[in-house]
């Protein structure tokens, strides 16, 4: 069997995009777990931060979506990956703006996208109801840093230093804290450290206020299944929720990230605003799964 894959990017958190109208081939999820593990690797795969499965023709809704992250772990969410879920349905139907019902793991969301406007054949920007931010998990144990690594790294690059911390719910889960500068967080090291503090995984943001701009947030991103990433839908749309509630921005809020900018309406229900890119099609032999090599996604992998 082959597969006809779509790449988009939101902000480069690029996600590889499978449709179809077969509720039996969507509903593989063992499957699209060996295939997301095999097709995200970035050096003997396609290379992606997650798979994307988009079941259309169901009754009550416009797509199904499944999330697998590039580790083989499920998530529920993305605030990026359903932008280019979107586009990449609007791709399959040959429109420019479509109004989409998208069931996600994490709940319903609705998702509005449109043409760039400033004409980039290959830029979409979408508008998607992000529903309620909630607070979120607990931690379940007590983070294992040792006083030898603070004193070679320093509390700053291990995100330690930080003023204020809050969890949210937004279908996947998301801690934020507040450092006096994100740019001296290395991020591998301390969202992966602040991860293992719950259970079930988490996503790491460390922000803080934008020099000289109202309403404004930088961050930097860890997510759980994916690492270091450069952007992150769900992520900014929690940190614009516990910026707002700190009082430290008004709404909207502009929240900066490495791979660029969304903008984050807070309310009892979040409305995120972003783009998505196209960046091309990809046929995809199941025969890959076993060329790359001997490795499988971990056993007992889960959102």
């Amino acid at each position: 069997m082959t597969f006809s894959l779509t790449k988009h990017h939101g902000l480069g958190n690029d996600f590889l995009v499978f449709l179809t109208d077969d509720p039996v081939v969507a509903g593989e999820r063992d499957a699209w777990v060996e295939r997301a593990f095999s097709w995200c690797d970035r050096f003997r795969g396609i290379g992606a931060d997650g798979l994307l499965i988009g079941l259309w023709g169901q009754p009550g809704v416009d797509l199904v979506m499944t999330l697998v992250n590039a580790d083989g772990s499920l998530a529920e969410m993305s605030g990026n990956g359903i932008r280019c879920l979107a586009q990449a349905e609007a791709l399959r139907r040959g429109e420019a703006e479509v109004d989409l019902a998208i069931q996600t793991d994490g709940g319903l969301r609705s998702v509005r996208l449109g043409p760039d406007p400033e004409g980039e054949p290959h830029r979409s920007v979408a508008t998607v109801d992000m529903g309620p931010a909630r607070p979120g998990p607990t931690k379940d144990r007590v983070p294992e840093v040792s006083e030898a690594e603070v004193e070679q790294r320093g509390a700053s690059a291990l995100g330690l230093d930080a003023t204020r911390s809050a969890t949210f719910d937004l279908g996947n889960p998301h801690l934020v804290l507040l450092v006096p500068d994100p740019v001296l967080v290395d991020v591998a090291v301390a969202g992966a450290s602040h991860e293992s503090v719950f259970a079930d995984g988490m996503n790491v943001h460390f922000v803080a206020p934008t020099d000289g701009e109202a309403d404004a947030m930088d961050m930097k991103v860890w997510e759980r299944g994916a690492g270091v990433t450069e952007a992150c839908g769900t992520g900014a749309t929690a940190v614009a929720r516990a910026a707002y509630d700190w009082g430290l921005v008004g709404s909207p809020v502009t929240v900066h990230m490495p791979g660029g900018d969304v903008v984050v309406e807070v309310g009892d229900t979040m409305v995120l605003h972003g783009p998505t890119v196209f960046i091309g099609e990809v046929e995809v032999p199941e025969a890959l799964n076993l060329e790359l090599d001997q490795r499988r996604a971990p056993e007992g992998v889960s959102a």
